[in-house]
């Protein structure tokens, strides 16, 4: 494996957005991301997204600014997977982001009720793109893990944090690999935490995360539960929610 190096990268992000300078004048520090389209078009449903540009690349993704609490928040939805996630980040760094909440659905790896709020204090570094901004380590720290739960708490949210295990292979979350993360402490598993954590951490910027479960791999058999269908339910909308109430806190 090629060591890590800590030097700028020969392609740069900025210019990356169309109508940067005019999102740059909303003034907006915080962006909300969200990677299920039934979570997303919740926000943007709920809080009246106005379109202001969008993210140029493989992939088009429009870029909208909500206004909540008399604060402009800027909303996108990430694409699933590391690598398309903290491409689609270092872009909207380019327009005065200094602090990325995500929001999404995850997998159970304990016995958990469907739809329950997880927070990740730690990332068990089972991807690729993570060693592209920090040194080889088995986790990632989650650096604002105690400020998500007590956010929630403060709502009178329950939540259950630990460790998640972020990886790239869906499709390859065998028994054995379960089992041993299981053992570490992780309680959930996801494909972007650790990536995004350690491209905020490389470029200064803050990152708060937290999940609702979908999925259970905690029995002997796969529960996709509604992973394969996913619809708007009202512990999504509150989850939805709470992360555009951090975001207003965060905001100033």
């Amino acid at each position: 494996m090629i060591e890590f190096f800590d030097e700028d990268g020969i392609i740069s992000p900025e210019g990356s957005i169309e109508n940067g300078e005019q999102i740059r004048a909303l003034g907006a520090t915080v962006a909300i991301t969200a990677f299920s389209d039934h979570i997303f078009d919740e926000i943007l449903a709920r809080y009246g997204g106005e379109k202001v540009g969008r993210m140029n690349g493989s992939v088009v993704l429009p870029v909208y600014v909500i206004r909540s609490g008399g604060k402009n928040i800027l909303l996108y939805k990430s694409p699933v997977g590391a690598p398309s996630a903290v491409g689609a980040a270092e872009q909207i760094f380019t327009v005065g982001v200094d602090s990325v909440v995500a929001f999404g659905i995850c997998g159970a790896l304990t016995d958990v009720p469907e739809r329950t709020l997880i927070v990740p204090d730690r990332a068990f570094r089972d991807e690729g793109t993570s060693r592209h901004y920090a040194p080889e380590s088995e986790f990632i720290a989650v650096k604002n893990a105690d400020a998500v739960a007590e956010h929630l708490e403060a709502l009178g949210l329950s939540a259950l944090k630990g460790g998640v295990w972020t990886t790239d292979g869906f499709y390859r979350e065998t028994r054995t690999r379960a089992e041993y993360v299981k053992s570490l402490g992780c309680v959930a598993v996801d494909m972007e935490c650790a990536a995004l954590q350690a491209a905020c951490d490389f470029r200064g910027k803050r990152f708060y995360t937290f999940f609702i479960t979908a999925d259970s791999l905690a029995g002997e058999e796969w529960q996709p539960n509604y992973i394969l269908d996913p619809k708007l339910s009202a512990p999504d909308g509150i989850g939805a929610g709470a992360a555009v109430r951090l975001c207003e806190k965060l905001s100033g």
